[in-house]
């Protein structure tokens, strides 16, 4: 008799799994298994599984007194396991009814062992990171255990309660709980297909992102939202591309583009929803896409938001027309959208940064030290007197110096024309001190033609005798050394002065400045950092003579 009972039992869980399987195949459904179910989704997993607990009802073997050999407790906890305590619960009221409708003296427990079974499988959800086979059969046995201790509890007479939980307690409560381990194994099935869907989109969205980043290198605008569509529409496959900013449509390829106008303001409801906050949209209907137009063909979307530095720029949108959206639908989105993102941040801070270097670089053309050009003019007036001569080659110097540090232009020079303009400002200060100014220059043949950052040099030449004669009795030595080796240029400048103070350097390999000192230095370490990167920086270091200043920078 236990082997026929057990054998009933198998046959009504092997006829559940041939109506269910093929439910798997539905695009809705198979949606809800894998992303977290809407309250539309919901709804119709309640129905589903209370359905599918009806089904368990009807196909059971009558044994006594009106009590089934059944597999109703099967909905309501897969229900629970795959969407929640709600979803179960309400799974469970579903079969439960169906089941108080009809006679037996086990009504009763059987409506609470429906509900109590569709809770479990939600705590199961709740607290399980990933469902098994394991997970699944103990929540499906402890379920049906739980309906047979109701039976003894609550059936009148307990003599047949307690003589049907004995002939057939066992065999319900493994036959049920291989069931919704079954249900489960289906599950587990779907999520392995998708794995490798997932994998395929995951090598699309590599091949997207490759081929989309550079297109941004021009800022996010609508030529550049017009190629990352046409991109993304060719390698996904997906039915509808569009880009927008935070009010209308840059870009728009594939179906339903009669009406979704580039240009326009973007008409869909999700849209709206979207584009007022930074979350993910997932909407799998023509109600939840929301648009007005009442032939649109689009069914599903998913909708990621473009931001920059935590800020919304727009958005990015897919769309099919024939399917719902699928779980590596939503993370191929998802994470095109992130690396845009990072990459529309990027550019905007290399633009910051190039207007930046320009400010400075403005700075450093027009600073232009009133200090030396009076000092210049009081010698040359001197000059004029005793030595008319040296006076007028005096003036042509330094006419010569301001020409070029007032309409010099390039990021770039030869580094002998940086020299040109040295050899200029020096033979000016040496005309006021004399003897106390002497210069060594020590370039290879190699380096003259080498391009250098302007004014860099001038900078630093300056920063020698405004800190070495200043602070320094007797002679000032100011050598500069210019070389080639392992295909970097090496600009050195060093001086037998006082040496830098601590916070001086401090502050310059800090992209800072001090109260005792000028923004020439940190100008020209933020501007070679802008220049030739993060590597490339002015070096400075007091040495037993005075102190040294090197700039190295590539040799392209």
């Amino acid at each position: 008799m236990a082997f026929d009972l057990l054998i009933e039992c198998i046959k009504n869980i092997a006829t559940i799994a041939i109506l269910a399987y093929p439910l798997m195949k539905v695009a809705r459904f198979r949606r809800s298994l894998l992303l977290n179910p809407s309250p539309q989704d919901k709804i119709l997993l309640s129905v589903l599984m209370g359905l599918f607990s009806i089904i368990g009802d009807l196909l059971g073997v009558q044994a006594f007194n009106g009590a089934l050999i059944d597999s109703r407790i099967v909905g309501p906890v897969v229900g629970g396991l795959v969407a929640g305590p709600a979803v179960g619960f309400a799974a469970g009221i579903i079969g439960g009814l169906h089941r108080l409708a009809a006679d037996g003296f086990t009504v009763v427990p059987d409506l609470l062992g429906n509900l109590a079974g569709g809770v479990i499988g939600g705590l199961v959800h709740s607290n399980v990171n990933k469902l098994s086979f394991l997970y699944a059969f103990a929540a499906g046995a402890c379920a049906e255990a739980i309906r047979q201790s109701l039976i003894l509890l609550l059936a009148k007479p307990f003599i047949v309660a307690k003589a049907f939980v004995g002939m057939a307690g066992l065999s319900l409560t493994i036959v049920n709980g291989l069931g919704v381990a079954l249900f489960v194994a289906f599950i587990e099935d779907i999520q392995s297909s998708q794995h490798r869907v997932g994998t395929s989109y995951a090598e699309k969205a590599l091949e997207i992102a490759r081929r989309s980043l550079p297109i941004l290198k021009t800022g996010f605008n609508s030529r550049s939202a017009r190629e990352l569509a046409e991109v993304i529409f060719d390698i996904s496959g997906l039915d509808a591309v569009a880009v927008t900013d935070k009010t209308n449509v840059l870009a728009y390829i594939g179906a339903a583009s009669d009406h979704h106008i580039v240009g326009t303001p973007y008409v869909t409801s999700a849209t709206r929803r979207s584009i007022g906050t930074v979350d993910v949209l997932v909407a799998n209907s023509r109600e939840e896409i929301g648009c007005p137009h009442p032939n649109c063909p689009l069914l599903s979307a998913v909708e990621a938001p473009l931001t920059c530095d935590g800020e919304l720029v727009g958005c990015l949108k897919v769309y099919k027309v024939n399917d719902v959206m699928h779980l590596p639908d939503v993370k191929m989105v998802t994470g095109i959208a992130d690396l845009l993102s990072l990459q529309i941040e990027s550019v905007k801070h290399e633009e910051q940064a190039r207007h930046l270097a320009d400010a400075e670089y403005a700075v450093l053309r027009a600073q232009i030290n009133p200090h030396f050009l009076f000092n210049a003019l009081s010698v040359i007036k001197l000059l004029i007197r005793t030595d008319p001569k040296h006076a007028q080659d005096l003036i042509v110097d330094l006419s010569a110096f301001f020409r070029y540090s007032l309409k010099q232009n390039a990021d770039l020079l030869p580094l002998f024309k940086e020299l040109e303009s040295i050899r200029l400002y020096l033979n000016l200060q040496q005309a006021r001190y004399g003897d106390r100014l002497q210069v060594n220059i020590n370039v290879d043949d190699k380096s003259v033609e080498a391009l250098f950052p302007t004014f860099c040099l001038q900078q630093l030449v300056e920063n020698c005798m405004n800190h070495g004669l200043s602070n320094k009795k007797g002679q000032l030595l100011i050598t500069i050394n210019a070389a080639i080796a392992n295909g970097n240029l090496t600009v050195s400048i060093r001086d037998n002065g006082v040496g830098f103070p601590p916070e001086v350097i401090e502050a310059v390999n800090a992209n800072t400045t001090t109260s005792t000192m000028g923004i020439g230095l940190t100008n020209i370490n933020r501007r070679l950092k802008t220049l030739y990167g993060g590597n490339y920086t002015l070096r400075l270091k007091n040495t037993d003579q005075g102190s040294e200043a090197a700039i190295t920078i590539p040799n392209d």
